[in-house]
């Protein structure tokens, strides 16, 4: 085979294969554009029914339900350091306990000053220095309290509860593969497509630098 049959040959079998991968992503995008108009139509659907009515319903009454039974919302610590609460605001879900923990020298107590009507949260007035108190909140609303020896320093304390504290869950749920782009076999495709050009090129590169022979090309030649 003469050089030039030899390049024109391969450069069918190089084009060829740069055609096939083109190819491909034409097909992945009508593919994909036909997903999405099928995820459209039934995005509407989502938005009317879980979207719109689900989610508050099941998220919004299950938190409420959940805060008002005693339904674990959870704990966080509050440290009763020397002259300030740490931290000093705090938003939590119906149904958290609260652990205030004595970490500082002196002695100080966690005074409710204000609190919504019904929720009958007593403190804890008795002065100490260490040791721990916790109470469960189940009453949305806000809490106040301060520490009676140190109020006029500025050692006062907050506690927010509403439901809206935990609206992150649903960010947490399993996501399938496929959902998140072009699904795993296309991604094969190209992979197999880009080997077979390279496998080309490298055939083509080694014959026209190694597979040529002085009788073959040309014939009269001594």
């Amino acid at each position: 085979m003469k050089r030039r049959e030899f390049i024109v040959a391969a450069s069918g079998v190089s084009g060829g294969a740069v055609a096939a991968t083109a190819a491909t992503p034409v097909v992945a995008q009508e593919e994909e554009n036909g997903n999405d108009t099928e995820t459209g139509d039934g995005g509407g659907g989502n938005d009317t029914e879980a979207g719109g009515g689900g989610n508050e319903s099941s998220g919004g009454g299950g938190n409420e339900s959940a805060g008002g039974g005693g339904g674990g919302g959870g704990s966080e610590t509050v440290e009763v350091d020397d002259n300030e609460f740490v931290p000093a605001e705090l938003t939590i879900e119906p149904g958290t306990t609260v652990t205030w923990e004595w970490v500082g020298s002196n002695q100080h107590n966690v005074n409710p000053g204000s609190q919504p009507e019904g929720a009958n949260w007593e403190g804890q007035t008795d002065l100490q220095a260490e040791g721990t108190y916790e109470h469960t909140f189940e009453t949305e609303g806000t809490y106040e309290y301060v520490c009676d020896p140190h109020v006029s320093i500025g050692m006062t304390g907050s506690i927010e509860v509403t439901s809206d504290a935990g609206g992150g869950g649903a960010a947490t749920a399993d996501v399938d593969i496929h959902e998140l782009g072009v699904p795993i076999q296309k991604h094969f495709v190209g992979v197999a497509s880009f080997f077979a050009i390279f496998i080309a090129l490298t055939f083509t590169f080694y014959l026209l630098k190694y597979g040529e022979s002085a009788n073959t090309s040309s014939p009269g030649r001594k």
